[in-house]
């Protein structure tokens, strides 16, 4: 048996022993399984684990009195306005309560981010916030595998094993659709970005809300990626540019704002005037949103609170040391949008 190392992590017993960080975790630490474990796959992590020398990281399994005062954070993609958004109420949280952070940017990988599940765990940190959902997304349940501590914000994909924090996309969408509809507005298109969760959810409520009020015959779905506005500005070119006949759209709800930024610009390229021709909604009431040219009509999703929220459930986690296992739906946070009305919405010309 090698010298135990506090360099060896749960990740590296299950890269070794060919199964999965949750397998070993319940293997390791006892824990019951919903489906059985061989024997073979159990002597066969214990081995491993024996032979690279794991000892349990007893900061990570949240013994009381030996906090670290370090706080993991694990974003999808740091280069997303909202979520810069959502880390400075993270950081505002845990600086009021003398706790640091350490960042890593996983750019949509489930995998990545389980990388640093495992570097924080060898940095012995309290806990961890993971900002956005990844496809892959089940995978990071072995988080809570590795950490006693962890909460999700911002989007949620399905039940986790950990609480989240986060805005009520099914009210926002609402908002923004009734405001448009209770301007005189009934061709509404959509452009959503359909690489996430909860902007795919967005467009899903769209077309059921167009369809509910009988205007199905005008659902128009078009799809941008982001955080970058050039794709949306890119298909607003395309969409604008063949503007001239009675079906074109008299307002779009953009599922986001970095979106609806992008067809902001497009339509000033094309001399389409906002929203005397066209109306645009956003969605997440970014900082720059108020400063677009018209001012930008949007939902707030108030993400500097969301983080701040999240940081105050997960300290208040680590401080009283609050018990591990599955979490009911109760322990989730979701917080109510808001519609901000600005000067890219009016009634459709005659």
């Amino acid at each position: 048996m090698r010298p135990a190392s506090s360099s060896i992590t749960l990740r590296d017993v299950a890269r070794d022993s060919g199964v999965s960080i949750t397998t070993v975790s319940r293997i390791l630490n006892g824990r019951d399984s919903g489906v059985p474990i061989r024997d073979e796959t159990r002597h066969r992590v214990l081995a491993v684990a024996a032979e690279l020398g794991y000892k349990p990281n007893l900061l990570a399994r949240g013994l009381r009195g030996s906090r670290s005062s370090l706080i993991g954070v694990i974003a999808r993609d740091i280069s997303d306005p909202f979520h810069i958004q959502v880390l400075r109420g993270i950081n505002a949280g845990t600086r009021s309560r003398d706790y640091r952070l350490f960042l890593g940017h996983v750019d949509y990988r489930p995998d990545v981010a389980i990388a640093y599940g495992s570097m924080f765990e060898r940095s012995h940190a309290d806990g961890i916030i993971v900002i956005g959902d990844m496809e892959g997304d089940e995978s990071l349940g072995s988080l809570a595998e590795q950490h006693r501590h962890v909460i999700g914000v911002s989007d949620r994909i399905g039940p986790r094993r950990f609480p989240g924090v986060y805005c009520d996309s099914v009210r926002g969408t609402q908002l923004a659709l009734e405001h448009l509809l209770d301007a005189g507005h009934r061709r509404i298109a959509c452009v959503s970005d359909p690489g996430t969760h909860d902007q795919r959810l967005r467009a899903d409520l769209y077309e059921r809300f167009m369809v509910d009020h009988g205007l199905a015959e005008h659902i128009r779905r078009l799809e941008a990626s982001q955080p970058d506005p050039a794709p949306s500005y890119r298909v607003g070119l395309e969409l604008f540019g063949a503007f001239g006949g009675p079906d074109d759209p008299t307002a779009i709800f953009a599922t986001s704002d970095m979106i609806a930024i992008g067809l902001l610009e497009a339509a000033f390229e094309v001399g389409i005037p906002v929203p005397d021709r066209v109306s645009i909604v956003g969605f997440d009431n970014l900082d720059i949103a108020a400063f677009t040219i018209p001012p930008l009509t949007t939902i707030d999703q108030s993400g500097v609170e969301m983080g701040r929220v999240a940081a105050e459930m997960l300290l208040d986690m680590v401080e009283h040391d609050e018990a591990d296992g599955p979490v009911p739906d109760w322990a989730d946070v979701v917080l109510e949008p808001a519609l901000v009305v600005r000067r890219t919405t009016s009634r459709p010309r005659p």
